[in-house]
């Protein structure tokens, strides 16, 4: 039988004091030799057991699901993974492909009380996983109240330089300067646009080598480590799965103040404190915050972008708010360059334009019959059918979503049961349905020629509704079809979800309006 020898560690630790990767590999070759085994693959990780996405279990999942291996052993229940949840996925996968698990240390039959002890045993790991977990957020606490920097505190911090020695920063002579360079043009009057652009115009880059964005300027601004105040435990991280794909979710979210802890004389002051105080104060104020919004309604704000360099179009007003238009941000931006050439377009004109040109696509009686022609082809439509077959989907994802939730662990075996009974007798039930809706047993739906002889009422009503439209007709219109424009000055070309006639399908553009200067 051929076999897959797994090996793990996750700390230097590990590797002195008896459970190495060579000790491992070591004990599973003579375990497999005497069991007259071939091994076809070591496979060794050096990760955290607490998660599955590791290179070597990845590596290791290939092997069972292409069935290169009868076999996989590892050392220990442990040393596979330490989380009950995902030693109940690899064993579930390797029983559906046929492939044994097997340990060094311990023995287990494929038996019920096999895969028992198999959970008891993973859960045993589990248990020691928090209790690792618990003893280092107990260092890290120990560590920052020794007035030494704890891990994973922001060691690689813009201005900042971490020496391992003393567990404190140190200011970066070239960095620091840069800083206090940000804090004092925001505070004189720029804006954090206008400091990104004069630091990339100069040449000057991120801690990661990149451009400064205003994000990164504003972020630097908000931390208060620069007035050389560190604190430990501000926020914590909470994990959450997705209901729908059973994803695992993680949100940083903020600590009371009375679980902070103060680490003092760790980050020296890059800042004065009143100066930081007055940053903030101008970030908090409200009519800054408002400042630059558009302060009008703009109803293709989000849906227009530039038709010369594709850059998205924002509304901004003119004159104290008597003229509004749409402009191309790039024609502006020193962030994005502000290389485009494009000018202002009245607001009013192109709304105008782009609502009128929908409603004479929609009240087209000539295309319209067209599209009906073409999309029934003479056929009778079946919607019953197409009811049936999308309630008939969506039990099938349901179908999966229960598989997902039982191998991640969150629900018992006997709700699964009850419930995977309960949607395949559905899924019965409607595939029967589906198949005598195709057969032409379901009841009869309008053909092509009854939807033609009414369209010449719904044209009357689309075009009646058009007189009478108002401001929110318009953005009604707009999220129905899923509008977007691309427009100049000189002209604007509208996409929607509009059916196009046969006669104009060679042109990607359901039409085109032109506007004025």
């Amino acid at each position: 039988m051929r076999v897959a020898l797994y090996s793990r560690v996750s700390t230097d630790a590990q590797e002195r004091d008896g459970t190495s990767l060579e000790t491992q590999e070591h004990a599973s070759r003579e375990y497999a030799e005497h069991a007259g085994w071939v091994a076809a693959a070591a496979i060794r990780d050096s990760a955290s057991g607490f998660t599955l996405d590791r290179p070597g279990i990845e590596q290791l999942r290939e092997l069972i699901r292409t069935r290169q291996v009868d076999v996989v052993l590892a050392y220990a229940v442990d040393r596979l993974s330490r989380n009950q949840n995902h030693i109940g996925v690899l064993f579930d996968e390797a029983q559906g492909f046929g492939v044994r698990l097997e340990f060094v240390t311990e023995r287990f039959e494929d038996t019920a009380i096999g895969r028992f002890i198999l959970a008891a045993r993973a859960f045993v790991a589990e248990v020691e996983r928090e209790k690792i977990a618990e003893r280092t957020i107990r260092g890290k606490t120990q560590r920052a109240l020794s007035g030494r920097m704890p891990q994973a505190t922001g060691k690689g911090m813009y201005g900042y330089v971490y020496d391992r020695e003393t567990g404190k920063r140190r200011l970066d002579e070239d960095q620091a300067p840069i800083v206090r360079r940000i804090f004092e043009e925001f505070v004189g009057g720029s804006g954090v646009s206008r400091v990104a652009a004069g630091l990339n115009a100069d040449g000057i880059l991120t801690l990661g080598g990149g451009r400064w964005h205003p994000l990164t300027v504003r972020r630097i601004l908000m931390n208060e480590t620069y007035t050389g105040r560190t604190i430990y435990r501000r926020t914590r991280v909470e994990f959450s799965r997705e209901p729908t794909t059973g994803k695992r979710r993680r949100k940083v979210v903020a600590r009371d103040e009375s679980e902070w802890i103060e680490i003092p004389d760790v980050s020296p002051a890059m800042v004065a404190p009143d100066l930081f105080a007055r940053a903030q104060a101008i970030l908090e104020d409200p009519e800054r915050r408002g400042r630059g919004r558009p302060t009008g309604t703009y109803r293709l704000r989000g849906r227009a972008r530039c038709m010369s360099c594709g850059t998205p179009m924002t509304g901004q007003a003119l004159g104290r708010g008597r003229w509004r238009y749409y402009r191309c941000r790039n024609s502006y931006s020193s962030t994005l360059g502000g290389t485009c050439k494009e000018r202002y377009i009245p607001r009013d004109l192109l709304e105008g334009a782009v609502f009128d040109q929908l409603v004479a696509v929609m009240t087209d009686e000539a295309r319209l019959g067209e599209e009906i022609q073409r999309s029934f082809g003479g056929r009778r439509p079946a919607p019953a059918e197409r009811r049936l077959r999308q309630e008939l989907a969506r039990v099938e994802n349901q179908q999966k979503r229960l598989a997902r939730l039982f191998v991640s662990g969150d629900i018992p075996e006997e709700l699964l049961q009850a419930e995977a009974a309960r949607l395949n007798a559905e899924q019965a039930r409607l595939t029967r349905g589906a198949e005598a809706e195709a057969d032409g047993d379901g009841a009869e739906s309008p053909s092509a020629e009854e939807m033609l002889a009414r369209m010449a009422e719904v044209v009357e009503h689309v075009a009646a509704w058009a007189r009478n439209a108002k401001g929110d007709d318009l953005d009604l219109l707009l999220r129905a079809l899923d509008v977007h424009v691309r427009a100049t000055r000189e002209r604007a070309i509208i996409e929607a979800s509009i059916a196009i006639p046969e006669s104009l399908q060679k042109s990607n553009l359901v039409t085109i309006a032109q506007t004025s200067a």
